[in-house]
């Protein structure tokens, strides 16, 4: 009779063994609660192994979460992870200990097993910190010293009057890009008329573009540039053109369907009042 734990780690070996640079292997569990866990190659030798955190309402318990710190994992919010370990057979010693260990897994339990990389994201996270390290010194020189981010990491610039947004964007498989906005009004009257406004100006612009988020009742003028191909030149030519668009219509807008808006005019409780962009709570 063949002994499961030892075709249990043999599996685990071939699997794990085997990771590309940047590759990880899902264990999982195909019972409730459905605990997974990973073990990922880096870009060296090393290996990471994490749990998936439990739903609140079916959290480990005392003696599970003990037996992780004692592995040495931590609780980073959405999963436990253990520091990093040098080579296959340490990851596949960790993978096994949580099993039996924390969960309790018997040898014999099946396990579903899933591959993965992380090599777009990866990537997509060192194009987006390149971006950073390219725009920081022109917004500076704009702003005349250090630019600030709102929640989501954008750019802020109080310029002509309007707060301008410089947002990079890196995902997976996509080109980077680097997207230049300013909201102009917001609280409006939604009509026909301001749609068919908002296109006969769009039609004549030689950069950027009018557009309505209806779900905030707002417009929004916007340019987007390729992150990696923009010069430093181009990106501060968009910024003054964004600014200076959205200052030279939102007044007029506003004139002829309500609501609030920035604009280079004294401040008022109104305006100040305006909401500048959706944030992963709603408008900032």
């Amino acid at each position: 009779m063949s002994d499961p734990a030892a075709a249990r780690r043999a599996f685990l070996e071939a699997q794990i063994g085997h990771l590309d640079t940047l590759g990880f292997v899902i264990v999982g569990l195909p019972q409730p609660p459905f605990d997974a866990i990973q073990a990922r190659r880096e870009d060296d030798t090393s290996y990471v192994v994490e749990i998936a955190g439990r739903d609140p309402a079916a959290p480990f318990d005392e003696s599970q979460e003990q037996a992780l710190a004692t592995l040495s994992f931590e609780n980073t919010g959405e999963t436990w992870a253990a520091p990093a370990v040098e080579g296959a057979a340490a990851a596949v010693d960790l993978v096994e200990r949580v099993l039996t260990e924390v969960l309790a897994v018997a040898p014999e339990t099946p396990v579903d097993i899933r591959h993965g990389t992380l090599r777009d994201e990866r990537a997509a996270a060192a194009k987006l910190e390149a971006m950073r390290a390219f725009i920081e010194p022109v917004l500076e020189e704009i702003n005349g010293g250090e630019v600030a981010k709102d929640p989501d990491g954008d750019y802020i610039l109080d310029l002509l009057g309007m707060r301008v947004f410089v947002a990079p964007r890196a995902a997976p498989g996509r080109p980077p890009i680097i997207r230049v906005f300013a909201i102009t009004n917001a609280d409006l009257n939604l009509t026909p008329e301001l749609g068919l406004l908002l296109a006969r100006v769009n039609f004549s612009l030689a950069f950027g573009r009018f557009s309505i988020d209806t779900d905030h009742r707002s417009v929004w003028f916007d340019e987007t540039l390729l992150g990696d191909q923009v010069t430093r030149d181009e990106l501060s030519f968009v910024i003054t053109v964004v600014a200076s668009t959205a200052s030279e219509w939102d007044e007029k807008i506003a004139a002829m369907f309500g609501g609030t808006f920035r604009g280079a005019r004294p401040a008022t409780p109104a305006v100040e009042a305006a909401p500048t962009k959706p944030g992963q709570g709603g408008y900032l």
